[in-house]
């Protein structure tokens, strides 16, 4: 039998919500040094035991997921720096130069229309160009360029 330990989840989730359908338009998630994220509890076994090979535990943690792509399960380690960047970029007043520097797809953000908007209602291309939901067009992947729109 299984025993799972107790895990702490120490955590913030900064998800803007699309102004269509509530939802999230990007997953923003700081964990912690030495903690899990707030769905760790519900994780199996196996996700739990490659989470736990492959984190950096002394390190605080981004988990991110958007309309242009996410950096995995895991995430990627962050400095102080970074991470107070972000806190400051999606805490209302939003800071979109702050937010255009933190992430390539603006987390969802649609400077025309001054909306979040999901990736379900960004109708993005297989080359990772996009249209928010009034026809305003960007680039939601950072590998793609003009000729392949």
């Amino acid at each position: 039998m299984f025993f799972r330990k107790k895990l702490i989840i120490d955590s913030i989730c900064l998800d803007p919500q699309c102004s269509i359908c509530g939802f999230p338009s990007a997953k923003i998630e700081i964990t912690n040094a030495h903690s899990y994220p707030n769905d760790a509890n519900s994780w199996s076994w196996r996700k739990l035991r490659s989470y736990n090979k492959y984190r950096d535990f002394n390190a605080d943690y981004l988990i991110y997921s958007g309309p242009g792509g996410g950096n995995g399960a895991i995430g990627d380690p962050i400095s102080i720096e970074r991470k107070k960047a972000i806190i400051k970029a999606f805490t209302k007043p939003y800071d979109f130069e702050e937010i255009k520097n933190q992430f390539y797809d603006m987390a969802g953000f649609c400077i025309e229309c001054n909306k979040f908007y999901c990736p379900a209602h960004w109708n993005v291309n297989t080359n990772g160009y996009g249209h928010c939901p009034e026809g305003h067009g960007k680039s939601l992947d950072p590998h793609w360029s003009p000729e392949m729109e």
